[in-house]
């Protein structure tokens, strides 16, 4: 996997396509169950796959993580009424140029690549082109976990609680930058 270092971590600078044990709770699956979208896009996984899909010496990132990789390349950022964090002017600057509509505004700037894989909903592919989402590390209450939501047509990157049953996009990350 390339890496990437950025907000004083090593990050993935492309999502995670390790294929997870499949159980009903721990799985991971290609978009449209077809092979050539795990190549360009990586695979989604549960949020209980997601929590075992980082090898050996990296982690799923934490809320702190993703915030902070947010908040440092943010122009603005804002907690709404609903507690989801909108990082304004992030999601150009991480978005790559790649596989989002002609019409986004995206730089890549800082090489963390984000592509437009979307997201599935009981295995039910949803947004291809149009949205990623990340899966965190933390949970809230037992059905919810935090994620990250790259929109298409914004520059604001959304940081809130998803349902744990959507299958997301991964990355990882490792320690801090040495």
């Amino acid at each position: 996997y390339r890496t990437i270092v950025i907000s004083n971590h090593v990050w993935t600078a492309q999502n995670m396509n390790f294929e997870t044990d499949s159980d009903s709770t721990s799985k991971s699956w290609c978009h449209g169950n077809d092979p050539k979208n795990c190549e360009r896009y990586g695979r989604f996984y549960s949020w209980s796959a997601a929590q075992k899909v980082c090898p050996e010496g990296w982690h799923l990132p934490t809320s702190e993580e993703w915030k902070e990789l947010l908040g440092d390349h943010a122009c603005d950022s804002e907690l709404m009424d609903d507690g989801t964090w909108a990082y304004d002017c992030s999601g150009y600057k991480l978005k790559s140029t790649e596989t989002w509509d002609e019409k986004v505004e995206r730089q890549n700037a800082l090489g963390f690549s984000v592509i437009a894989a979307g997201m599935s909903f009981e295995n039910t592919p949803i947004a291809l082109g149009e949205t990623a989402f990340f899966w965190s590390a933390t949970d809230t209450l037992s059905f919810y976990a935090f994620a990250a939501l790259f929109m298409n047509e914004e520059s604001s990157v959304l940081y809130g609680a998803t349902e744990k049953n959507y299958g997301l996009s991964v990355r990882c990350i490792k320690g801090f930058a040495e």
